[in-house]
């Protein structure tokens, strides 16, 4: 039990004090524990300040998150394409890979700052995504070192959406994280994010 304000988690709902204030299978845009975590806390001050709880919810539920930033894309051939092109660290691209969980096939690749990529590359090797789609530069240099996966080393975002629609499972998710920087290949990583969408659009 926990003392004066209290919000936290339990059986797949968000208590304050004693109340059930928010359902965490609410069909909402913002993905993450650490947004889950936002929630709790917005949903606790609306409840103190005896504002409507359903509609905070609502707004909660409707609010849409930043463009290119774990953005859903859309649903084809029975396979879920998510867009996170502003995922230009490693932390990014895991972080973006556990909060869909459904990950069986991540983009990855970009230029060359000499980030450490080290702990994504460990991370992929010990990870449930099947097939690992490597752009240039960065991704081909993890490519060379994740030879215990199905990997793709590819020359551009054309080629990799076109393996993408071929070998991602049904009923999984497709992810464009690149944990790299764009320049050098696109104006910016915005450019890099529309285009992964209209080449996911097209037939």
């Amino acid at each position: 039990m926990c003392d004066n304000v209290c919000v936290y988690k339990k059986n797949n709902y968000i208590y304050y004090n004693e109340e059930t204030i928010y359902d965490v299978y609410s069909n909402r845009h913002l993905q993450g524990e650490h947004n889950l975590n936002n929630i709790a806390f917005v949903m606790a001050v609306a409840s103190i300040l005896n504002l409507n709880l359903k509609k905070a919810q609502d707004t909660i539920n409707n609010f849409k998150p930043l463009e290119h930033r774990l953005e859903y894309v859309g649903k084809y051939n029975d396979i879920e394409y998510y867009n996170d092109s502003i995922a230009t660290i490693p932390e990014a691209t895991i972080n973006g890979i556990e909060t869909l969980k459904n990950v069986n096939t991540v983009i990855i690749g970009g230029k060359d700052r000499g980030v450490d990529l080290s702990g994504l590359v460990d991370y992929l090797k010990t990870s449930n995504v099947e097939n690992i789609i490597c752009l240039p530069k960065t991704g081909h240099d993890m490519a060379k070192q994740l030879k215990n996966k199905k990997t793709y080393t590819v020359n551009n975002l054309e080629e990799a959406v076109c393996i993408a629609k071929k070998v991602t499972q049904k009923n999984t998710i497709c992810l464009l994280s690149p944990a790299a920087s764009s320049y050098g290949y696109f104006k910016n990583f915005e450019e890099r994010g529309n285009l992964y969408k209209s080449l996911v659009r097209k037939n």
